[in-house]
C-alpha cells in the first residue's frame, strides 16, 4: 500500500501514548514499568500505521521531527532520560572532544530530495549560559526486503554555535581548544532505523540496537540542510 499523503491516526492507543508523554518530565528517567508500558502501546499502535511502507512513500516521512521519547539502547545512554548530561564525544561517535554538555532538545530532519537523515541535538554548556547544536549528518537508502527500513550512513558531525557569540567566545564557553576541528567527516558505521508507525503528525522508530523513539512533526524550519 502506498498513499500520497498520510492522515492523522486518531486511535485510543495513540491517545494513551501522547497523554503519557505530555505528563512526562523529559529530565527524569522513567521506570522500567513505565517504559515497558509505553513500548507495549507503541507495539499496538504500529499495527494501525497509516503508512505501512514509508520507503515507498518518502514524502510522508520527510520533514522536521521532535523527539518526544527516546530509549537509546546504547551503553553510555541507556540509563539516562531524554534530556541529560552528556559530552560531545558521546554525541559524535568520538569525533568531537570529550567536553561536557547538557542535552536540551532532540530533533531529526529527513529530506526526501537530498536523502538527508540528520540528527540535530541542542545542547548547553554545564552552566546553561551558552547554546550549541550538534548535527550528525546522515544519508539514507531503502532496504529491498523491508519497506519500513531506512538504512542510514552517518558520515559527518559538526558542532555549531546557537547564540550570538563569536567563534572564540563559543569555544571558550564550552572549553574547546581554538585549534580543535568542530566539523569532522568519518567512515560511516552501518546502522538502520525502522519507521514502524507514521501518520501526518506522529512517528515511531525502532532502531538497530534495540532502542525505540516516539516523535512529533515540528513546525520549525530545517536547520541542517544548508550547513
Amino acid at each position: 500500500m502506498t498513499t500520497d499523503s498520510p492522515v492523522r491516526g486518531d486511535t485510543a492507543v495513540k491517545q494513551q501514548i501522547f497523554d503519557f508523554l505530555d505528563q512526562m518530565d523529559e529530565t527524569v528517567l522513567c521506570s522500567e514499568e513505565e517504559k515497558d508500558q509505553l513500548k507495549a502501546w507503541c507495539d499496538e499502535l504500529c499495527t494501525h500505521t497509516y503508512v505501512p511502507e514509508p520507503i515507498n512513500n518518502q514524502a510522508a516521512a520527510s520533514g522536521v521531527w521532535r523527539s518526544r521519547f527516546a530509549s537509546f539502547a546504547v551503553k553510555h545512554s541507556e540509563n539516562q532520560p531524554m534530556y541529560h548530561p552528556s559530552d560531545l564525544a558521546r554525541q559524535s561517535f568520538n569525533n568531537l572532544p570529550k567536553v561536557p554538555v547538557q542535552v536540551v532538545d532532540l530533533v531529526q530532519e529527513i529530506d526526501e530530495a537530498t536523502k538527508a537523515y540528520n540528527n540535530v541535538v541542542h545542547v548547553t554548556n554545564p552552566a546553561g549560559d551558552a547554546k550549541g547544536i550538534v548535527v550528525m549528518f546522515g544519508r539514507y537508502e531503502g532496504a529491498d526486503d523491508n519497506p519500513q527500513r531506512y538504512a542510514v550512513s552517518f558520515y559527518r558531525v559538526g558542532f555549531f554555535c546557537d547564540d550570538d557569540r563569536s567563534d572564540e567566545e563559543f569555544r571558550q564557553a564550552f572549553g574547546i581548544d581554538a585549534d580543535r576541528s568542530l566539523d569532522v567527516e568519518f567512515r560511516p558505521p552501518s546502522l538502520h532505523s525502522d519507521i514502524v508507525y507514521l501518520d501526518d503528525d506522529s512517528r515511531i522508530n525502532y532502531g538497530k540496537l534495540g532502542g525505540f523513539y516516539v516523535l512529533s512533526r515540528d513546525p520549525r524550519p530545517f536547520y541542517s540542510l544548508d550547513i
